[in-house]
């Protein structure tokens, strides 16, 4: 092998100059040639092209190649498909315009000469090593600002071949927040090293600088909780104690003596009283939302003391506020207070905590009293300018107890309940969320998945962007999985979210689920909102009123219009303000699986039935034509000796068509209703559906209904041997008919009219069945 390359490498000598390749490590792995990208065509190319970068010029074996490919367990072609492998990388870097040979061979396997790629690895390792430099000699403003820039080259996740990596990730994130320890920016690291130890909660050292930073904040209560949670998880999960070092500090913390940072805080931050620092990190990538940013500054310049952001699950409602809180962080020197509500009960008790975990994030002694609290609360807030962060609220009202009284302090709330009545008399801000618009969606899924990937296939990321709804949390998992999948196309991935069955199981990555986010919503519904909201899942049309709501669900209209509401207050249905509401895609798909898990096939047959003939019968959304299509619905069960269910559709609609005024409608159901009841033996219930559709069908004027009424109740009447008013009846049946030119209606009553000259004139039928 090394003999071909290394002859290949001196005939081309005298060639053209090879031009640079350049290759990232420090996310998902992409190759250039003189700025052009390089078609690197499959995950196995990935992988063997970032193990010879990081081999830095020394030759990597085939076996070793082979481990990484196939996950320690080669197959026995093990080598030739390596080789083939490595001869498609040839052959990109050939295509891309690179005149020289990448990868060389050796007489055990394959290496890229020193000096042949820039990778951004080089320049990482060298920040790095600055840093520590400079640490060693004190500078350790300096070694922070390096370290950070070092991590700044990141971009994602460590591509396939290269996990090493990402090991040496978090130790420079240990050595940076090592470094703003030394350096005295112990208030500053707090959200990055939360957010950086919920992502790796087994790393002992990440943990120990953030219990480390919360000491020196003067948060003792949050120090010593997170020690406890670390040492909960070493013993589940590790089987062991936490380190010295980490028991050492615990120690520390509980004799509340915080060890003095070699330097003091610098600016402002020193004073006598404690800053907050619960902002969570800022949103990577945000993306839009500029009308609502300039809703929330009114925080700022207006009398308002607090805003509320409401939207459907999924639509960024926690990042659009954490995203503000950031930018407007100059605005609170005090600092912000921050909650995630989703882990309180609601009630009084869950915010007398809450104000307690307050208090003592800002430095104040906490009364038990509940009332003393809650007054003590607001003079401290009255006071400083802090911002109170209130997140996923089960309802706007939860930040009622939370308002200063007067003062520069300021509330913000997400909630996916609408805003009520209350909110608004308190002056709050009220910003709604929804879908993003689609240029913004597809900025998004660009800056999570690439740009340059995205231009290529522009009408794919369309695609995708409306299979998400545009929901942020959707197109976030959605461009997080292509970006894990460089191999992947954006149009790939959309087929695949096009098929319905499998939609929600494919936007789900890491800690991020819709399905999960999607259930919280729903699992706050009382049970009829719930079975309302899995009924009109059914119904395959883009928008429903309260009319057809009430025909799926066999309630009258307005308690149909009442669950609607609900549903809309918990943003699970889109109020359109023409009195129709709509459920868009994902929210359908959720509410059919909760339909198929929860009720019984036979209630959902019966929803379907109602839907289909809903859709079948309605033309333009004509509420007449749905009442004659449910009438044929019912007739169909009752061919089929599906009486009962027969007997309820024809009470819906006799429902729907009073409500509506429709006595047609009403005629029919009753016909229904009084020939059911009379092949039931249900005698007089029959006689009086049956003369009620009789009146109900001469105000409606119309003949054929007529027809059908006198003919039931002669038959009725035939039934009960009363011959003299069942001849008045067919005899009007027989008129009726040969006036409409129905033959078949004519040769019913003919053959009426000849069984009762016929029948002999006993009454055979039970007294009691007449009265």
């Amino acid at each position: 092998m090394s003999e071909l390359g290394d002859t290949t490498a001196v005939r081309r000598q005298d060639g053209p100059r090879p031009q640079e390749v350049s290759v990232t490590l420090l996310g998902p792995l992409s190759a250039r040639v003189g700025g052009k990208p390089v078609g690197i065509g499959s995950r196995a190319q990935r992988t063997v092209l970032a193990l010879l970068v990081l081999a830095d010029g020394r030759e990597v074996s085939a076996a070793e190649l082979a481990a990484a490919l196939w996950d320690g367990r080669p197959p026995a072609s093990a080598r030739t498909r390596t080789a083939l492998h490595v001869l498609a990388l040839r052959a990109a870097f050939r295509a891309a315009g690179h005149h020289g040979p990448v990868v060389l061979g050796g007489p055990e396997g394959y290496r890229i000469p020193a000096g042949t790629v820039r990778a951004d690895v080089g320049t990482f390792d060298a920040l790095v090593t600055a840093a520590r430099d400079a640490a060693g000699t004190g500078a350790f403003d300096e070694a922070g600002r390096l370290y950070r820039s070092a991590l700044d080259l990141w971009h994602g996740p460590a591509p396939a071949g290269a996990g090493r990596l990402w090991a040496r990730h978090l130790e420079v994130c240990a050595a940076w927040s090592g470094a703003e320890l030394e350096a005295g920016r112990h208030r500053q690291l707090v959200p990055a090293l939360t957010a950086a130890v919920r992502d790796h909660p087994l790393h002992e050292q990440l943990r120990h600088n953030l219990m480390l930073a919360q000491h020196r904040s003067g948060r003792h209560a949050d120090a010593a909780e997170e020690f406890r949670v670390w040492r909960r998880r070493c013993t589940a999960e590790l089987g062991r104690e936490p380190g010295p070092a980490v028991r050492a500090l615990y120690y520390t913390v509980l004799r509340e003596a915080p060890p003095a940072p070699r330097r003091t805080e610098p600016g402002p931050a020193v004073r006598a009283r404690v800053a907050a620092a619960q902002l969570p990190p800022d949103v990577m990538a945000f993306t839009g939302r500029a009308a609502e940013l300039r809703s929330l500054d009114t925080l700022l310049t207006g009398s308002s003391r607090a805003a509320v952001v409401t939207g459907p699950a999924g639509s960024g409602k926690s990042g659009l506020a954490v995203h503000w809180a950031h930018r407007s962080a100059p605005a609170f020197p005090d600092g912000v207070l921050s909650a995630d509500l989703a882990a309180y009960d609601e009630g009084p008790a869950a915010a007398h905590a809450l104000m307690g975990r307050f208090l003592r994030a800002l430095g104040t002694p906490v009364p038990e009293d509940p009332a003393e609290r809650a007054a003590c609360y607001r003079a401290t807030l009255a006071r400083r300018r802090v911002l109170v962060l209130l997140d996923n609220a089960p309802d706007p009202a939860w930040m009622l107890p939370f308002l200063p009284d007067g003062g520069p302090g300021r509330v913000l709330v997400t909630s996916r309940r609408q805003a009520d009545h209350r909110a608004v008399a308190r002056g709050a801000v009220l910003v709604g969320l929804g879908a993003l618009p689609a240029s913004e969606a597809a900025a998004l899924v660009g800056r999570i998945a690439g740009e340059e990937r995205c231009a290529a296939e522009q009408e794919a990321v369309r695609r995708l962007c409306a299979l998400c709804d545009g929901l942020p949390l959707a197109l976030r998992i959605a461009a997080g999985r292509l970006a894990a999948r460089p191999e992947w196309s954006v149009g790939l991935l959309a087929g695949r979210l096009a098929d319905e069955r499998r939609r929600l199981d494919e936007l789900s990555l890491g800690g991020l689920d819709l399905r999960t986010s999607l259930g919280r919503s729903y699992h706050r519904l009382p049970a009829e909102a719930a079975r309302a909201y899995r009924t009109l899942a059914l119904l395959d049309t883009p928008d429903v009123t309260a009319w057809a709501a009430g025909v799926l669900l066999g309630v009258p209209v307005a308690a149909a219009e009442d669950l609607l509401e609900r549903l809309a207050a918990e943003n699970l249905l889109m109020d359109t303000g023409t009195e129709r509401y709509r459920l868009p895609g994902l929210l359908r798909l959720y509410a059919r699986e909760r339909a198929e898990t929860e009720d019984a096939a036979h209630d959902r047959q019966e929803a379907r039935d109602r839907a289909g003939a809903l859709l079948f019968g309605t033309r333009g959304g004509e509420r007449r034509e749905a009442v004659r299509a449910l009438c044929r619905l019912a007739g169909a069960h009752a061919a089929q000796e599906r009486f009962a269910r027969a007997v309820a559709v024809y009470r819906q609609v006799l429902r729907l068509a009073r409500e509506q005024h429709d006595p047609a409608g009403e005629a029919a159901a009753l016909l229904g209703l009084g020939e059911l009841a009379a092949a039931d033996g249900h005698f007089d219930e029959a006689d009086r559906r049956l003369r009620a559709a009789l009146a109900a069908s001469a105000k409606a004027d119309d003949l054929a209904l007529t027809a059908r009424a006198h003919l039931a109740l002669g038959r009725q009447c035939r039934t009960l041997h009363r011959p003299a008013l069942a001849g008045r009846h067919l005899d009007a049946a027989l008129r009726a008919y040969r006036a409409l030119g129905s033959l078949p209606g004519e040769l019913a009553a003919s053959e009426e009219l000849a069984l009762l000259d016929t029948e002999p004139s006993l009454n055979l039928v039970p007294r009691q069945a007449v009265r």
